[in-house]
């Protein structure tokens, strides 16, 4: 896999469901999706190895911030917080969800994978989405783009 270090500025993580469709795009909701809360999120990001938290969430969610760190590479996160009804059907009792993490990285794609795969471990349900809405899975983020491992 490439050394060469990626700056991904039009993709984000978000939630969908366990196994995603290929192709896969945020507006297409035929499918049971995985909706998971800020705090389940957060500890998933901050389980990965090299991964340390930069900001709390205080006084809210906009604060937090993580960064997965290894010499001068590093991927940075926030976390979005959502309103949710705790009458929902989906999810009953919780007032909030993780509508999504915007990352900036100076990394390797083999990193982010990584970094990725890890996150995938406590949130089976979390996709790379991109402004076209479309959504990808670590396979099929490898075949697009390219990725040989």
């Amino acid at each position: 896999m490439s050394d060469s270090l990626i700056n991904l500025t039009e993709f984000s993580l978000v939630w969908g469901p366990i196994d995603l469709p290929d192709p896969a795009y945020s507006f297409d909701d035929n499918w049971k999706s995985e909706i998971y809360t800020p705090k389940e999120i957060a500890d998933a990001i901050l389980a990965v190895s090299q991964v340390r938290l930069v900001h709390d969430a205080k006084p809210d969610w906009t604060a937090w911030v993580a960064r997965w760190e290894s010499g001068h590479h590093y991927i940075e996160f926030d976390i979005l917080d959502c309103p949710f009804a705790p009458d929902n059907e989906i999810r009953p009792g919780i007032a909030s969800y993780w509508g999504g993490s915007k990352f900036e990285t100076h990394c390797t794609m083999s990193e982010l994978l990584r970094v990725w795969h890890g996150i995938q471990k406590r949130c089976p349900g979390v996709w790379l989405h991109n402004t076209d809405c479309r959504m990808y899975s670590p396979d099929s983020f490898q075949k697009t783009f390219g990725v040989v491992e």
